[in-house]
């Protein structure tokens, strides 16, 4: 039994917890001078005490402030509410009947007193004498616990607060909720920013909510408690129906008029789902790895233009976004200035708000700023703090502005330093701002009285009235107009007003076959993916099923992917026959291929051998092509199914030679998948199974052997074209070590390409052996230092071989400065006593215990002249493995491009003392298998079968969870404490000048 050993990553916390709401200095003019002594200097920088005792701005009356704000030209921005009749507003919404109403969030950040009652409330805000402002205030709900948004739905409001999903709701005409009932409890929020909330009512007719992680119970069955990730949460309002959606956002959350979702964390302004946990589900064998991408520039490649200074808690992220939420698509009327396409995003810290406009490339949407060099809004008040908008019934945007003058959490700052602040500075005040194009006219908005009015709005050019009619429709179960929605489907001309009554049918359960086909033939492209969504279970019916597959030959990729995804529900051969044709046509499509594999849970060797089989696709091995068939072979390994791994092993024993390209991508993807299998087969790998055949296998299994031991010879024939042979040394990986070794010695050799090397030990890592440790540490000072790395990567994932590794050092066969500080570092901290002792022996303890007086040490660096040039150098081989500097290094953990903005000392300290905070997404896991290997990096995407890990330069480890033994959160330093070893004081002033340069 292997022992757990925790690792830790090169990943710096050089950032700070950027959140939702962030602290801002207002005026620095009078800022004292910072003490004397490099370490007061830096202690000076961080953790807020760089504005904690400066000199602040008083805030402004509501027409000051407002004249504070430059907007972008061709709009105009006008006040709607401030105080008294609003306070702290941070999301409102208009209902049904046009009435606004305003989440008030009294409680942030630090609630009430103790045994206080709660804070937050909901108020209707009413301009009864229409003139354009507010002028009436009504509590409708109060004491609410921690509540920051909400949705109008039956007449009522849902909430999200806290822990719970609220439905409150006034039925005796007083405006004040005299209903109030958790249909949702269990959540688990992890700070006031970042709780469940922000309802959006979906066009598919599933209302989508922002993190939803907890142990989950509805009111339909308060008895059955779901247990949910850390993921977006969905329900159908209808059936009480409830599961998590692909994602994790913040405090954001929008529907844009076609139905696209899009969310946003701190540092992403603008997210959405491409595959869906339920669509992912239907082929559990597949680990995708595009569920969710960024539509916009996220973390430092972000650009923000505010007017004043932008500080924060820490000041790396000055000039991006550090604190976005708020993100909402347009979907009014106006139709100028791209608006129809326009998604905007709220930055609290910048005090202003982007705008960006969305269009598609290929299968993914991108985001563009709508303006190069300035912000969509932007002000000079440093009180200023817009949170959120919201689409009017009037086509209008609407802002709050929650006009605060702290927005930070105090748990993110030292405590001496929270005791000093006023965090209620700011809670008598709040504004609401209205956003027309300059010069447009407001159209009134008269209520629906009936279902003809709600039918009406379907056909209306604002996108905010469509939704409402459509939602008005399917909650009211207006059956009986299902009529009058189907001419709407059939003539409408406009295709928005078709794919809301596509959606109001299906939500309604009146969507027959016949109108499904009218979809499946509409002119529009969304209209078709919406039917294609819907004919998903219905492909019993032959007209369905003909009319989906002769989509496959449409011009539009979108509608392709529909089909591939519709197909799910068809078992048909013809339709089997499609997805082969598709994957040909659409496979060298990363997004593509992984809604492709969706559909193929029990017909990957099928399109597999459609492929292999066509002369023009087997004629190019691209890389692409490669990933293709991996993914299809890895599928019928981890599914285990003997009939289709004997089809599988019957066309690979078929081939006419071991050096076609998709025969080595076959069986490479057939050794990945296999570990991952949980059936009759148990712990299989591709070795074993060869090694003791099924009945069903055993002829093939034979065939199969003797091609593979081809494959040695043609690794190590230096006279075989370079391309062969790698495909032949990666296929050392799925044979017996005992006879492969030779082998492995030989590509190890330094006579051999850089290439087979680096190939040779990745198929040693894939390989899982004991023995390839030996080999490696036998061939070392063969190995060339290209690839020494690799080799002490791979050497030091298991305990035996890191021992192995480590007498090695102890005899002075390899020397121990092969070994960068982060290795070090993890050694020294090991778990195993043994080793630990070791690597103190061999490195004389590399890590300070007292950072103050390492800090002292190298504050003489803040004082030397440093170069440029130099310090990319030092960059290069100390911290780019796992960051980005202009363009440079791996994108692992945060990137570093805007270290320009920040003081010297600032960024000294977090260098020497990355202990001090470590940002929640720059968490690593240490993941140990079956087999004893042990991975750490960052989860970048997780899915019930799968941990997909980000690790050092950027590379990717996707590990089956049958694989898994245990994976355990590393609650310490990211970045190893000790670089000092590593870098002398002027390479630390190098660097400095380097990461501070223009």
């Amino acid at each position: 039994m292997y022992r757990k050993l925790t690792f830790l990553l090169v990943v710096t916390a050089l950032q700070g917890l950027a959140s939702l709401f962030q602290v801002q200095a207002a005026e620095t003019e009078d800022r004292p001078r910072p003490p004397e002594g490099a370490l007061n200097v830096i202690e000076s920088e961080r953790g807020g005490r760089h504005w904690a005792d400066a000199k602040t701005a008083p805030p402004k009356e509501p027409a000051e402030s407002l004249a504070c704000i430059k907007i972008e030209p061709g709009f105009e921005i006008q006040l709607y509410a401030s105080e008294p009749l609003v306070f702290d507003p941070v999301a409102m919404e208009f209902d049904h009947l046009g009435r606004m109403f305003v989440v008030e969030y009294g409680d942030y950040p630090i609630g009430p007193a103790e045994g206080g009652d709660p804070l937050s409330k909901i108020v209707m805000l009413e301009d009864k004498d229409r003139d354009g402002v507010a002028d009436t205030r009504h509590v409708f709900a109060d004491k609410l616990d921690f509540a920051h948004s909400l949705m109008p739905l039956s007449g009522g409001l849902l909430v999200g607060a806290k822990t719970k999903v609220l439905f409150l709701k006034d039925t005796d005409g007083d405006f004040v909720a005299d209903v109030q009932e958790v249909w949702f409890d269990g959540f688990e929020p992890a700070h006031p920013q970042m709780q469940i909330g922000n309802p959006r009512w979906g066009i598919d007719n599933w209302i989508y909510m922002n993190y939803g992680p907890g142990k989950v119970a509805s009111k339909a069955d308060p008895s059955r408690v779901v247990e949910l990730g850390r993921k977006e949460f969905r329900f159908n309002p209808q059936t009480m129906e409830f599961e998590s959606d692909s994602g994790l956002g913040q405090y954001g959350n929008t529907i844009d008029r076609w139905g696209r979702r899009f969310y946003c964390s701190n540092r992403n302004p603008i997210m959405t789902t491409f595959l869906a946990p339920s669509v992912i589900a239907r082929n559990p064998f597949f680990i995708p790895t595009h569920a969710h991408y960024d539509v916009s520039d996220a973390g430092g490649e972000t650009r923000v233009f505010p007017l004043v200074q932008m500080n924060s808690n820490y000041l790396s992220h000055a000039g991006t976004h550090t604190a976005a939420c708020g993100v909402t698509a347009y979907i009014g009327e106006f139709a100028d200035h791209n608006l129809q396409s326009s998604v905007m995003v709220c930055e609290p810290i910048g005090h202003l708000v982007t705008r960006s406009i969305v269009q598609s490339q290929g299968l993914k949407l991108r985001a563009e700023r709508a303006q190069e060099s300035s912000d969509f809004i932007a002000s000079t008040d440093t009180w200023f703090r817009p949170s959120s908008l919201t689409n009017g019934p009037d086509g209008a945007l609407y802002l709050a502005d929650m006009y605060r003058l702290w927005v930070e959490h105090p748990n993110f700052l030292p405590p001496e330093i929270a005791a000093k602040l006023d965090w209620r500075a700011g809670e008598n005040r709040g504004r609401i701002y209205r956003i027309i194009p300059t010069g447009a006219k407001v159209r009134p908005f008269t209520p629906p009285t009936n279902h003809r009015d709600s039918v009406s709005l379907l056909v209306d050019a604002s996108g905010w009235r469509q939704f409402l009619g459509h939602r008005l429709l399917v909650e009211s179960g207006a059956k009986e107009s299902a009529k009058e929605i189907r001419d709407l489907l059939r003539s409408a001309p406009d295709a928005t007003t078709r794919l809301h009554a596509l959606w109001t049918l299906s939500g309604l359960s009146e969507l027959q076959d016949e109108e499904l086909l009218v979809g499946l033939h509409d002119p529009d492209a969304n209209v078709q993916v919406a039917a294609l969504q819907m004919a998903t279970t219905r492909m019993n019916h032959p007209q369905i099923d003909e009319a989906v597959q002769s989509l496959a030959d449409s011009t539009d990729i979108h509608v392709r992917q529909g089909v591939a995804l519709a197909l799910s529900g068809s078992t048909s051969p013809e339709a089997t026959q499609v997805l082969g044709r598709l994957a040909m046509r659409d496979g060298e499509d990363p997004f593509f291929v992984d809604g492709l594999m969706t559909s193929l849970k029990d017909r990957c060797a099928a399109v597999l051998k459609q492929l292999v089989t066509s002369a023009q696709y087997v004629s190019s091995g691209t890389p692409k092509r490669i990933h293709l068939i991996k993914n299809l072979a890895s599928v019928v390994g981890a599914r285990g199914d003997s009939n289709e791994l004997a089809e599988l092993f019957d066309l690979l024993a078929e081939a006419k030679t071991e050096n076609d390209w998709w025969v080595a991508a076959s069986v490479s993807g057939l050794g990945q998948g296999l570990p991952r299998h949980q059936g009759d087969l148990g712990r299989v790998s591709l070795v074993s199974l060869l090694a003791k055949p099924p009945v069903q296998l055993a002829r093939s299994s034979e065939r199969l052997r003797q091609l593979l031991s081809r494959t040695r010879e043609v690794a190590t024939d230096p006279q075989r074209p370079l391309v062969d042979r790698l495909s032949a040394a990666e296929l050392l990986a799925y044979q017996p070590i005992d006879e492969v070794s030779d082998a492995m010695k030989q590509l190890l050799s330094s006579e051999q390409p850089i290439q087979l090397q680096v190939a040779c030990i990745e198929a040693m890592s894939a390989n899982h052996s004991p023995v390839t440790a030996a080999i490696l540490l036998e061939q070392w000072p063969a190995l060339s230092p290209t690839v020494r790395g690799m080799a002490l990567e791979l050497l030091l994932r298991r305990d035996d071989s890191t021992r192995m590794t480590l007498q090695q050092m102890e005899k002075g066969v390899i020397k121990p400065s092969a070994l960068n500080i982060d290795h070090r570092v993890m050694l020294l901290r090991h778990t195993d006593k043994d080793i630990q002792e070791m690597a103190n022996r061999l490195f004389g303890g590399a890590v300070s215990a007292n950072r103050v007086e390492v800090a002292k040490e190298y504050e003489k660096a803040l004082t030397m002249d440093g170069t440029a040039s130099d310090g990319k150098q030092i960059f290069a081989k100390t911290c780019a493995n796992c960051h980005r500097f202009q363009a440079a290094g791996h994108a692992v953990g945060p990137d570093l491009s805007d270290m320009r903005n920040r003081p010297k000392p600032a960024i000294l300290y977090d260098i020497l003392d990355p202990n001090s905070k470590v940002e929640p997404n720059f968490a690593t896991y240490t993941v140990l298998t079956h087999d004893g290997t042990i991975f750490t990096g960052l989860v970048e995407s997780e899915t019930d079968e799968s941990v997909v890990l980000k690790m050092s330069e950027g590379k990717k480890m996707t590990i089956g969870r049958a694989e898994i033994d245990t994976i355990k959160l590393n609650d310490i330093s990211l970045m190893p404490e000790g670089i000092e070893k590593d870098i002398s004081l002027q390479a630390m002033a190098d660097l400095l000048a380097y990461l501070t340069s223009p």
